[in-house]
């Protein structure tokens, strides 16, 4: 198979979106055909076909599986419908690339796991953020020891109040998990951990903080006029420790009074230099990487130039995904990463209802049930 036929479930913003979404960045490989798409919203779905080019559409992903002939889907749906999809397309051998978060739980995660495994077809988890040049930048100068032994790390994601989402599917605790542990939370952890190299979690300490407000106060994150109770926290932060003694700091907030921009930064501490990353919006220029270290017994910082591919990241993580599922690559990013990710996000919630920090791994005693599986999977 030299072409890979794709189709497309959830037709939101991720997967029309002109920069980020799926189905553009599909639409420029010449090696990928986007065949089919499906949404419970019949109308948006026909629409989105029609602006594509798209010939099938369909309103369940099941009907879409047994219809048209597809290699691989991408799901880009919201949060508590990723893990009954995915499972039930790897399960009908089609390959997969889920969203983040691949799943709300990690009994979910775990199934998603096991089903690619006994299908053996991609599952990957689309973490985008590891396809930049400034992290990919970051990442070979952590794996070619310019940083020595890295044994801390911090990062985050600081959303101003006047930049938060719409109305939508985010603020539904139902449908979204939670609040931005799930959504930007995530993307910083990921990022961290993978600088990191994945090291063991020994133990995971959470704090977050739900508002005590209406979402006509919160403007920002729900429709105005909309009096219901914000439904989920709108900052965290959480203290992560790996074995080996080595420790990460997460904060995340969509509420931050501290600038009119996105924050965004990770920084890394070894025992040979530090580096800190950030937006250039925070900047106020291209200098997006800071490395700090000593030459000569002089304290020294600079500023790397930064290759640039010119391939948007969106874009290189798909074109990663299709030379997955045409076995012309070994996997960037893992369903046992994807796992590890779901499993701290869950064990910051968890620490945060209990007061105190809780160990890893954790047991599936507060994971999803079977019957929520179901329930997820007949709204899909």
């Amino acid at each position: 198979m030299d072409r890979l036929r794709i189709g497309i479930i959830g037709v939101g913003a991720i997967a029309t979106d002109e920069v980020h979404g799926h189905i553009p960045n599909y639409k420029a490989l010449d090696d990928v055909e986007v065949v089919a798409i499906s949404d419970i919203n019949g109308r948006r779905a026909q629409y989105v076909a029609d602006r594509f080019d798209i010939p099938q559409v369909f309103t369940h992903f099941r009907e879409m599986l047994s219809h048209a002939d597809v290699d691989a889907v991408s799901i880009a749906t919201p949060n508590f419908l990723h893990s009954p999809i995915a499972v039930g397309c790897l399960e009908q051998g089609v390959h997969v690339l889920v969203e983040k978060p691949m799943a709300l739980t990690t009994s979910e995660a775990r199934r998603m796991t096991a089903a690619a495994e006994a299908s053996d077809k991609v599952l990957f988890v689309g973490m985008n953020n590891r396809f930049r040049d400034d992290t990919r930048a970051l990442k070979m100068m952590v794996q070619q020891g310019t940083l020595g032994d890295v044994y801390y790390a911090k990062s985050g994601w600081l959303r101003p109040s006047s930049l938060g989402k719409s109305s939508s599917w985010f603020t539904s605790k139902a449908q979204a998990g939670e609040g931005p542990l799930w959504d930007i939370g995530l993307v910083m952890l990921d990022l961290s951990l993978w600088m990191l190299g994945f090291p063991t979690v020994v133990s995971v300490s959470g704090a977050i903080h739900v508002p005590q407000q209406t979402s006509k106060q919160a403007t920002h994150l729900v429709n105005a006029f909309d009096e219901s109770p914000y439904p989920v926290e709108d900052s965290a932060t959480a203290l992560i420790r790996f074995e080996g003694g080595r420790s990460l700091l997460l904060e995340v907030s969509t509420t931050s009074m501290l600038s009119d921009v996105d924050d965004i930064y990770l920084r890394l501490d070894g025992t040979c230099g530090a580096a800190e990353l950030h937006n250039p919006e925070m900047r106020k220029s291209n200098e997006v990487l800071r490395v700090h270290g000593e030459l000569f017994g002089t304290r020294m910082e600079f500023a790397p130039v930064l290759p640039t591919s010119g391939v948007p990241s969106h874009q290189r993580e798909l074109r990663h995904f299709v030379d997955l599922c045409l076995g012309r690559e070994q996997p960037v990013v893992t369903p046992e990463q994807g796992l590890q990710g779901v499993q701290v996000i869950e064990a910051i919630y968890r620490s945060a209802e209990l007061g105190h920090a809780v160990s890893l791994p954790l047991d599936d005693a507060t994971a999803g049930s079977e019957e929520t599986m179901q329930s997820a999977e007949a709204t899909a």
